[in-house]
């Protein structure tokens, strides 16, 4: 007889559909910085993301143990106090002659030397932060004197020595008075350009923070500390916005004005600027290798805070302490006052470190340069980078309804996990009224809604004192 061409087998079949994998957990933070690390270990290549997350792995950025460069106190500082995983993209430092650049500070003391001659002077809130090693072409002019740098020592009390030899003492320095000291940028335009990178025209590689694009683990926050120089935030801001990431960025470290300023300059629409997290001024901490005390960035202590809390949680939460012994210039902090200097810089979404009640420094700020609650970008960052992560296993697959209420229940079901963690108030996904239409589909578009709602930083406590007579008199009702 002819094949039976109906028969299929005389016999079981099985055939099994697996439900999609669950979302997993919201992930865990990582963080990517780019800077310098002159001493680096041979074996490992500059402008290539390079995992640090214990001591060891620190250690190679300066195996001479001097702590040079940007990055090795930085992530230093980071370790100190949390336990996070970072991506550290090395560059060149440059090699271009510094341009000349006044620094400022007001003066607390001033004694001749009578070994030396020279006049040593203690001063306060220094916009010069880094020790002075080579003072060529550096001075300062008091009166009608000027008078040549011999070093400036930064130490628990900042000591700028400056040549007697033009006949300046002691006595020409006025106590409480600012005094500027002429001399040279210590970072170099082409260092700030190597932080920045790009693409080598020569070898087509990616170079300096765009090489953060290129992590094993997805990052949550970058940055660049130790550089505040507007361009540097301009990239790390534009980065950030394409990779979902924080960027954690240092103030100027002169003066409040000259933090605003920054803040305004910082245009928010369209830029990343809105997820942009800035940290003013420079902080003083203890360093192994000086045995003395040097400023470091804010924005790396920043990042210790923002390591020991969840993604939708703001890193001032419960005024989240550092180790640091002080700050390039006081900021005022008051529960009560509104008009302190440091309430004047979160008006302008700088955050920054201050004394509190709870003993220590903290970090006081919530915001963004933007205004918005960083709290509430980590919270959508982490919607956005599951939501990435979890799509193209289910590319090229068939649009049925199964299909489309399997992705529906699957972002639903994770949304209302993180609702119980209470990481957002509540969430509800759907597909899209309005956008899926028959060309969409016919295309092989769909879309699908999200509404959600994240919980604010408890940031502003209203306590209301009514004095109550009714009290007073029940009180005399209940004894007469």
């Amino acid at each position: 007889m002819p094949e039976i061409t109906s028969f299929v087998h005389n016999g079981a079949s099985v055939e099994s559909k697996k439900a999609p994998q669950p979302m997993g957990p919201a992930g865990a933070t990582v963080f990517g910085l780019v800077g310098t690390a002159p001493n680096l270990d041979p074996g490992i290549p500059l402008n290539k993301p390079y995992r640090i997350a214990n001591p060891a792995q620190l250690a190679a950025l300066d195996p001479t143990g001097a702590e040079a460069g940007t990055l090795y106190p930085a992530i230093a500082a980071i370790q100190q106090l949390a336990s996070v995983s970072i991506y550290a993209v090395v560059v060149a430092e440059g090699d271009d002659a510094p341009e000349d650049k006044d620094y400022t500070g007001t003066v607390v003391s001033a004694r001749d030397d009578a070994d030396s001659g020279n006049v040593v002077i203690v001063i306060k809130d220094s916009t010069l932060t880094a020790d002075v090693t080579d003072p060529t072409g550096w001075s300062v002019t008091i009166g009608d004197k000027t008078a040549d740098v011999v070093s400036f020592t930064v130490s628990d009390s900042d000591t700028l020595v400056l040549s007697g030899a033009t006949g300046l003492t002691a006595a020409d320095v006025v106590v409480d008075s600012n005094i500027t000291i002429s001399g040279k940028d210590m970072t170099s335009n082409s260092t700030v350009a190597n932080v920045i990178g790009g693409v080598d025209a020569a070898t087509g590689r990616i170079t300096g923070m765009q090489a953060l694009k290129n992590t094993q683990e997805t990052l949550t926050h970058i940055s660049a500390p130790g550089f505040s120089q507007k361009p540097v935030h301009d990239a790390l801001a534009a980065l950030g916005a394409k990779i979902y990431a924080i960027p954690v960025g240092d103030g100027p470290s002169t003066n409040d004005q000259d933090a605003i300023d920054l803040s305004e300059s910082m245009a928010v629409t369209g830029t990343g600027y809105d997820q942009f997290y800035l940290v003013d001024p420079m902080v003083k901490v203890w360093s192994q290798a000086e045995a003395d005390y040097v400023y470091g960035s804010a924005s790396a202590q920043a990042l210790a805070c923002f390591a020991r809390v969840k993604a939708w949680e703001s890193p001032g939460k419960g005024r989240m302490g550092v180790n640091i012994e002080g700050l390039q210039r006081h900021i005022d902090y008051n529960l009560l006052d509104k008009t302190t200097n440091g309430d004047l810089l979160n008006r302008y979404g700088v955050s920054y470190f201050a004394r509190t009640s709870i003993g220590g420094y903290s970090l006081i700020g919530n915001r963004t340069v933007s205004g918005r609650f960083v709290s509430q970008v980590g919270l959508e960052h982490t919607i956005i980078r599951k939501l990435l992560g979890t799509t193209e296993p289910g590319m090229g697959e068939n649009l049925t309804k199964t299909f489309m209420d399997q992705r529906v229940n699957l972002i639903n079901d994770w949304l209302s996990g993180l609702a119980t963690e209470e990481a957002l108030i509540g969430a509800r996904v759907y597909l899209h009224p309005t956008l899926n239409t028959v060309d969409n589909y016919r295309n092989g578009e769909w879309h699908i809604a999200i509404n959600y709602a994240g919980f604010s930083p408890n940031e502003h406590v209203v306590y209301h004192l009514n004095e109550d007579t009714g009290i007073v008199e029940s009180f005399l009702e209940s004894i007469l």
